[in-house]
């Protein structure tokens, strides 16, 4: 799966919160710099698939490439 600015997703799961005790959003590894594992940044998307407080860029759930 890749965002919509070109990056790639791993991992993508739904968040859970433990303050609130519910599972909500999305959260997974992004492949920031192709081809180096090194710079992976974990972050975060809402349920709706938009980009949670970083610039990377939505997903698109419908998809799933």
């Amino acid at each position: 799966m890749k965002t919509t600015k070109g990056h790639s997703v791993a991992g993508l799961q739904t968040a859970y919160h433990p303050k609130d005790n519910v599972y909500r959003g999305y959260s997974g590894r992004l492949r920031v710099v192709d081809g180096d594992p090194y710079h992976d940044e974990y972050v975060k998307w809402n349920s709706d698939g938009t980009a949670f407080k970083h610039e990377y860029g939505d997903i698109n759930l419908k998809d799933g490439k």
